[in-house]
């Protein structure tokens, strides 16, 4: 059930009515139900996997917490259980990769070895999911204590506007809003449907039109199309994916604000970045400060010598950033691609003790940094964006090669392009203050605003039911 649909937007008002309509006793049942109704409607056979991974995270806390509390080492234990939670994600996600290329190798050397091949398709948001019950999972064996309730262990890891796509939840973000069950607070509900509308306009208006007018036709063949043109498919193709994923992510914290519940931000303009460290301090926020959390710390993070360890961990945190996006060689170039980026930044910041948001001297001090760090992300998306190493090396000559003829790109296609930067760039102050403005509007004027974001949608979209990108991962 993808979220710009009709479908949606029937199955959305209908949950939260039935939610608050319940008994209080029976709100959490409601909200687990809807959730993973949700989660089936995509395919039925991925449902055993979501609640496998819940029945282990849930399991596997109270084994953790009972041997602790008996003043038990937990320390094997919980490598068992993360290891079970994992075996689902690799088996679906990095197995025929990993497999096909341990076939290769051994044919090199001489070996006749052929692995099995997994042919069941990768169960939606599974990457999201595992990565809040490993979270979890940590938590309570860092005496944090495990959630004794089934039913609210459950909606915590299944719930519906976060599940596919994240944000990547901890404990301490949902359960406690799932213990208290809050009333709806003043201005949430518009506030809420703010956050969906916006959250329409950026898929439907801008990722889309960009996907379907320029990045789709220039990365099924690059060597069609001029240098130029390469270019601004790579500037489109980086838009494309903010709008797409924020988009996502503005429809899910909306949603959740329709049952009461605020879901943490994933998003903070990360465009306007003067380092690539301060980049990943504002793109998929969420998942930023789980590899931070749970890889670089636990790492030793830069609390370790000699120094040279510091960069290690920086890479290996990187790394798996990049290998969680995808099973391919791109991911594991692209994620090592940051990792250098973000050690290059820690060397210069242990010159000059600036930290990576820290204000800039002067406009010039911002503007080569912006320039630079904006064109490394850019340049970067190839290997996000390319199915394979020979995609990539196409687009890269092709951007080399020099041809700058006119782009062949549609009016609206541009115009969105334009508008999606100028929208990004612009104070967030703006954005606050127009939320706020919508929340207190009153109910007409939220029907006459989604009325007219729907009209817009339907005018100016492509027709198309595109899923999210992140929905691959």
């Amino acid at each position: 059930m993808l979220f710009p649909t009709l479908d949606y937007l029937l199955f959305l008002p209908l949950s939260a009515l039935l939610y608050w309509f319940s008994p209080r006793s029976m709100r959490l049942a409601v909200l687990s139900l809807v959730s993973l109704a949700f989660y089936a409607s995509w395919k039925l056979d991925y449902v055993p996997v979501l609640l496998g991974v819940t029945a282990v995270a849930w399991l596997g806390g109270n084994w953790l917490a009972a041997r602790s509390s008996a003043g038990r080492s937990v320390r094997w234990p919980l490598l068992l259980v993360l290891l079970v939670l994992l075996a689902p994600l690799v088996l679906f996600k990095y197995w025929n990769w990993l497999s096909s290329d341990f076939t290769q190798a051994a044919a090199w050397l001489g070996w006749a070895v052929e692995l099995p091949r997994v042919q069941l398709a990768l169960p939606v948001g599974i990457s999201f999911f595992t990565f809040q019950a490993l979270a979890y999972v940590v938590d309570v064996s860092r005496d944090k204590g495990p959630e004794r309730s089934l039913l609210r262990f459950v909606t915590f890891l299944t719930f519906f506007p976060q599940l596919v796509a994240g944000p990547i939840v901890r404990r301490a973000e949902l359960l406690p809003q799932l213990l208290s069950l809050p009333s709806l607070a003043r201005g949430q509900v518009g506030s809420g449907l703010y956050r969906i509308g916006r959250g329409m306009l950026k898929k439907v208006l801008v990722a889309d039109i960009l996907r379907v007018g320029v990045v789709d036709p220039i990365f099924a063949e690059p060597s069609r199309f001029t240098s130029l043109e390469l270019l601004v498919g790579l500037y489109a193709y980086t838009l494309q994916i903010y709008y797409d994923f924020s988009g996502y992510t503005d429809i899910a914290l909306g949603s959740a604000k329709l049952f009461g519940i605020e879901l943490p931000e994933n998003f903070r303009r990360p465009y306007k970045a003067t380092s690539v460290a301060g980049f990943w301090r504002r793109w998929h926020i969420t998942l930023s400060n789980w590899v931070r959390d749970y890889i670089y710390y636990p790492l030793g993070g830069a609390r370790v010598v000699p120094q040279a360890r510091i960069y290690f961990n920086i890479m290996a945190t990187l790394l798996i950033i990049g290998i969680w996006h995808g099973a391919s060689w791109n991911f594991v170039v692209y994620g090592l691609l940051h990792g250098a980026a973000v050690a290059i930044n820690r060397v210069v910041r242990a010159r000059t003790g600036r930290r990576p948001d820290d204000p800039l001297p002067g406009w010039w001090a911002w503007l080569w940094r912006f320039f630079l760090t904006f064109h490394f992300v850019v340049l970067a998306r190839i290997l996000f964006r390319s199915p394979d190493f020979s995609t990539s090396w196409s687009y890269l000559l092709g951007l080399l090669e020099g041809t700058f003829v006119m782009p062949r790109f549609s009016m609206l296609a541009w115009a969105m392009l334009a508008l999606g930067y100028l929208i990004h760039f612009s104070p967030e102050s703006w954005q606050t203050s127009l939320e706020k403005r919508f929340a207190g509007a009153g109910p007409f004027l939220w029907v006459l605003g989604l009325a007219a974001v729907t009209a817009l949608c339907m005018l100016l979209g492509t027709g198309e039911q595109l899923a999210f990108i992140y929905y691959q991962f």
